[in-house]
């Protein structure tokens, strides 16, 4: 759960890191911003500020801002129905995103959050920067990390329904919660 205080400052933040990065948003897009803590209460170390620029029922994108060190939690997208699950490019707009897929463990610039290694079993680290694409395919477990100064990138997907994507950490929510201090 999210303090609002906290919520405010990190959509500030990310506001700034995403007009730095020389995209062009409105008011309405900052106003729908998803803080998301994934439940974890621990946005710093994880958590994503996720503005989706649009979402129909066969694709959608997104500009999603990670500070430096913040991790997106370990996912997949899964089928649904008869939808096989999303395929989703990465493109980098600026700063520097660690990837992690499953593969050879080469992890040397970013590290798993603290007490949760059991939820990060994709150890192959792609280090990605401004002009990077590179698409994950469905069901491929993938987690994200912010590098020095953090990043700035676009996702495109193809059927978006994040509601069902899983998780590694049976912890995680997917619908941040608020708190009025």
């Amino acid at each position: 759960m999210l303090k609002q205080k906290e919520y405010k400052a990190a959509r500030e933040k990310a506001v700034k890191m995403i007009i730095n990065a020389g995209v062009v948003i409105c008011k309405k897009d900052i106003e729908t911003m998803d803080i998301a803590d994934f439940g974890l209460s621990n946005l710093s170390e994880e958590g994503a500020q996720i503005l989706t620029l649009f979402q129909t029922e066969k694709v959608a994108c997104r500009v999603i801002a990670l500070f430096e060190d913040q991790t997106e939690p370990e996912h997949w997208h899964q089928p649904v129905n008869d939808i096989p699950g999303k395929e989703e490019t990465l493109r980098i707009i600026s700063g520097e995103l660690r990837l992690y897929v499953d593969g050879e463990n080469n992890i040397k610039e970013g590290h798993i959050p603290d007490k949760k290694e059991k939820y990060y079993t994709c150890r192959h680290e792609i280090i990605m920067g401004p002009c990077d694409t590179l698409t994950i395919l469905p069901g491929e477990k993938h987690w994200f990390q912010g590098g020095k100064g953090g990043a700035v990138f676009f996702t495109m997907s193809t059927t978006p329904k994040d509601a069902y994507d899983p998780f590694s950490d049976p912890g995680v929510v997917r619908i941040t919660q608020i708190r009025t201090e």
